[in-house]
């Protein structure tokens, strides 16, 4: 059995990265940015119109001035402003040569209709010049950036009616075991709804990957060898839930090294999820994850998740903020890191949901985080402070 952090290092140390490609901008948010951008202009590309108002020399704020023209956002003047005269200018519009400040409508006085007069005290120049936010050749945005909304508009703005993204990884999930029934499907004595197959999936999706569900595979080698094998051929990574603790019909790390998977682990000492198995071929990745619900949904979110965030170039970080426990928590065996879901207080403290173990699924739709209950500890003290890993 491993630690928990050299079975993550381990994984990451094993990523091989995805090929790159080009989509719409409209289509970007949310992907990864395979290669850097570079400002191919100034921003901005003129000296820009901050206000409505009036462009003029700042010497000249002091007398009656002549307007010689009004410009709006998207015409450029050819004319220069000179002694004595002004120029109506719309926000955002080019402010013409002469002109040194922008004094606001509001700090206007109208003599007539060719006449302004400035009424304020003092102005600001108003007036964003020209590069002042970006130099042609600046870098932008690097390689390996989660595009967001905000980044849209950076690269629009650049000129990226396509973006250069990294291929999303095709991820198989299968659950094992001949208890398990689909959804539809009302259980008999003895069988459970396929509850981990879907909630995968989801993780997947929701970290930017391709899911694809492969079906149940039973306790047998036969049915396993068939969809494991299938799996394997047509995804870049595949998700098994079940069939990889110590029990008689856990099979699945046997029919793995049949297809030529080299497993790099099987035990990891964090709670829950122990009997967590990685490994890989040439052709493909595979995670042997624990059977139990709150434990599959809790390594994905741990390890699996920065992993496939990696093989698209990026490196994943979870959101953490740091709180006070609400309570005194405690454990009895400590042998291994435990995660502890928690939700927050109306003080702004951490409970601890109500936990019953790691097959308590419905727990996790009330936890807002998870809490790290260090190994060698057996008890977490009310207003501990500890970083909380927020999960979405």
């Amino acid at each position: 059995m491993i630690t928990f952090e050299e079975a993550y290092q381990t994984a990451l140390n094993a990523v091989r990265p995805m090929g790159t490609e080009m989509i719409p901008l409209t289509e970007a948010c949310g992907r990864i940015l395979a290669q850097e951008i570079v400002a191919d202009m100034a921003m901005p590309p003129f000296n820009r119109a901050m206000v409505d108002g009036f462009a003029c020399r700042r010497c000249d704020l002091d007398q009656t001035l002549m307007i010689t023209e009004t410009i709006a956002a998207g015409y450029f003047s050819q004319k220069t402003v000179g002694a004595g005269e002004c120029v109506q200018i719309m926000t955002g519009a080019p402010v013409p040569d002469g002109a040194d400040c922008v004094f606001m409508v509001e700090h206007s006085e109208q003599i007539d209709d060719t006449h302004v007069k400035f009424i304020n005290q003092t102005t600001n120049d108003n007036i964003a010049a020209l590069g002042e936010d970006v130099q042609p050749e600046d870098l932008m945005i690097n390689p390996g950036h989660m595009i967001r909304p905000q980044d849209i508009a950076v690269l629009a703005s650049m000129g990226y009616p396509d973006v250069p993204v990294s291929q999303r990884p095709r991820v198989g999930v299968i659950a094992t075991g001949d208890e398990l029934v689909e959804p539809s499907v009302t259980p008999t004595t003895a069988q459970i709804r396929n509850s981990n197959a879907y909630a995968l999936c989801a993780q997947v999706d929701a970290a930017g990957c391709i899911s694809h569900y492969e079906g149940v595979a039973r306790d047998n080698e036969a049915s396993l060898r068939e969809i494991i094998g299938a799996a394997l051929e047509r995804n870049d990574v595949v998700l098994l839930s079940g069939g990889v603790s110590m029990g008689k019909f856990d099979l699945v790390p046997g029919i793995l090294k049949e297809y030529g998977i080299d497993i790099l682990y099987d035990r990891v000492a964090v709670q829950p999820g122990k009997p967590t198995t990685f490994g890989l071929s040439d052709q493909a990745f595979c995670w042997g994850l624990p059977g139990n619900p709150v434990a599959t949904f809790t390594i994905f979110e741990l390890v699996v998740k920065a992993f496939l965030y990696r093989m698209m170039g990026h490196d994943y970080t979870s959101p953490t903020i740091r709180m006070p426990l609400a309570e005194d928590i405690s454990r009895r065996n400590s042998g291994r890191t435990a995660w502890i879901p928690v939700s927050t207080t109306p003080n702004g403290e951490l409970a601890r949901v109500a936990y019953h173990g790691s097959a308590h699924i419905n727990a996790m739709s009330y936890a807002e985080g998870l809490i790290p209950f260090p190994e060698g500890h057996t008890e977490l003290s009310k207003g501990t402070l500890v970083n909380v890993r927020l999960i979405r």
